[in-house]
């Protein structure tokens, strides 16, 4: 009795052990790849490179399947009450992986080849790409290729070393390869037949890989699809829409039919914005607005200049078609609602009207002029006639002054002279200003800033100003260098970034900065 409870405490023992180790091994597979990443990927690596994970994985199967063999060997040594049952499973598992199951030339193959075959292949297509990774990064990134060119090369190195060492394989595993000579004359006729769309998006995405007339990263339209290249694959292209969905195109379209790409050499392009003004209106003033409201948004250039253009005349209106250069071509919708928005609100202010639908009656009976006139005269004297119809001639006149002398004081006076930007700035400054405070940023601390956000939504809560022209306020301020961004990398911006005011840049600044914060923080 005694001997068996010794034993049953060496097998739990036993099993006790295995579970330390396999979570010991387990806590290792997960750190380990990303050690082997900054030591032959990237030095400053924040997550595991994937292919080396895999073979981590990979590597710690058979290790952990040998582990809990090997227990439960050990157990059943322990227990002679399962000695003949282990003996007598190890036989049939045993002659059902040697059992040769057909044979081919003089060599019989086995469950056990079967298996090792494809396990094999499998470890030589992780191992390849996991070569091909560490051959990019050390050589041919720091080399000064593109990363078109390094996926190109990557890939026809991967698929170099994969033929070469699937030939290997098979060498071994026992098939000729004479053999595979006449199997692919034979796959040769069924892709001639068959497989021959598969084979031309194969080839396609060689050429392309080769050739590069397009590369990840490029901004394309194919058809009706418009997004971003993520990559170029054996059979097909990844391109990503506006809509953040993944459309795969096989590879031979894009050599077949017409590809627009917006960011091929030169990521600058142009965009047109169609608007209609209704007849009457000043077509100079109607210029003037459209490129001013065109220079006002920060993502059109300034060179080249925005172009306004009198396309046609329509039946209800004059169609004009604004011309701006932008160099994101991925945001050129939003870039034309945003003017859009911009070109209605600058039309109400300048009081010009968009089109709608216009029909002109014109009345071709003399009779019935002569009828009309004669009413005229019988009801209204000559003097009365005249004098309303100088009414409203001088009516349409002070109207069109008006509109002009108000166009006239936006464009040429638009409020914020030095004086006023002086001002503003004060009352930003003051008790009921902005909420400036020493603010911190991770291990560093800004004296005396306020947040871009805040500032925004200041000016649209005290001084009346729409979003629009509270940002555009800002950056005035920052053009005037009244204010710049702590660290002089942005812009004025609606958004989380700290903004210190010129004035607020004093000797006497708080000790604590002077001392801990680092030069950057100091400009």
């Amino acid at each position: 009795m005694e001997d068996l409870q010794a034993l049953v405490v060496r097998a739990v023992a036993a099993i006790a052990a295995a579970l330390l180790f396999e979570w010991a091994l387990r806590r290792l597979c997960r750190r380990l790849p990303l050690l082997l990443t900054r030591r032959f990927l990237s030095a400053g690596a924040t997550h595991p490179d994937a292919s080396l994970g895999r073979i981590v994985g990979l590597v710690a199967l058979p290790i952990e399947v040998a582990l809990w063999l090997g227990v439960a060997w050990y157990v059943t040594e322990q227990l002679p009450v399962l000695h003949a049952a282990r003996d007598s499973a190890v036989r049939g598992t045993a002659m059902a992986f040697t059992m040769p199951l057909f044979t081919m030339g003089d060599r019989g193959y086995a469950l056990r080849d079967v298996i090792a075959l494809p396990v094999v292949l499998g470890l030589l297509w992780l191992v390849v790409g996991a070569l091909t990774r560490v051959v990019e990064t050390r050589w041919l990134r720091p080399g000064g290729l593109t990363h078109g060119g390094q996926e190109t090369l990557g890939m026809l190195l991967r698929y170099a070393l994969t033929l070469v060492g699937s030939l290997v394989v098979l060498q071994a595993w026992g098939i000729d390869v004479r053999t595979l000579a006449i199997a692919g004359s034979v796959l040769g006729v069924g892709i001639g037949f068959g497989l021959q769309n598969l084979a031309n998006n194969f080839v396609s995405g060689v050429v392309i890989s080769l050739e590069r007339p397009i590369k990840p990263g490029d901004y394309v339209r194919v058809g009706e699809f418009q997004g971003t290249v993520q990559r170029i694959g054996a059979r097909s292209t990844e391109i990503l829409t506006n809509e953040r969905v993944s459309i795969f195109i096989p590879n031979s379209k894009l050599l077949e039919q017409e590809v627009v790409s917006w960011t091929h050499g030169d990521p600058t392009s142009r965009i047109t914005v169609k608007v209609g003004a209704a007849y009457g209106c000043d077509v100079a003033r109607v210029r003037r607005v459209l490129v001013e409201a065109a220079r006002s948004h920060p993502s059109v250039l300034a060179d080249p200049p925005p172009d306004v253009d009198l396309a046609s005349f329509g039946d209800a209106a004059m169609n004009f078609e604004l011309d701006v250069w932008i160099r994101e071509p991925r945001k050129q919708e939003e870039i034309k609602a945003d003017l859009n928005y911009r070109i209605e609100a600058a039309f109400r202010r300048q009081g010009l009207d968009m089109p709608f639908p216009q029909r002109e009656l014109r009345l071709g009976s003399p009779e019935l002029l002569e009828l009309v006139a004669a009413l005229t005269r019988r009801h209204f004297s000559a003097e009365e006639i005249a004098s309303a119809r100088r009414a409203l001639a001088d009516a349409r006149a002070a109207a069109c002054a008006a509109a002009d002398d108000g166009y006239l004081r936006e464009a040429d006076h638009p409020g914020w002279s030095d004086e006023a930007l002086a001002a503003l700035v004060q009352r930003m400054r003051g008790p009921d200003g902005v909420a400036i405070a020493d603010r911190r940023h991770r291990l560093r601390l800004y004296p005396r800033c306020f947040v871009g956000s805040d500032a925004v939504a200041w000016l649209v809560r005290r001084e009346g100003l729409q979003h629009d022209q509270a940002v555009a306020v800002g950056q005035l301020l920052v053009e005037r260098n009244l204010l710049h961004h702590v660290l002089d990398e942005h812009t004025f911006h609606d958004d989380a970034l700290f903004y210190r005011f010129r004035e607020d840049e004093r000797p006497e600044i708080n000790p604590a900065f002077v001392a801990n914060a680092g030069p950057e923080s100091r400009k």
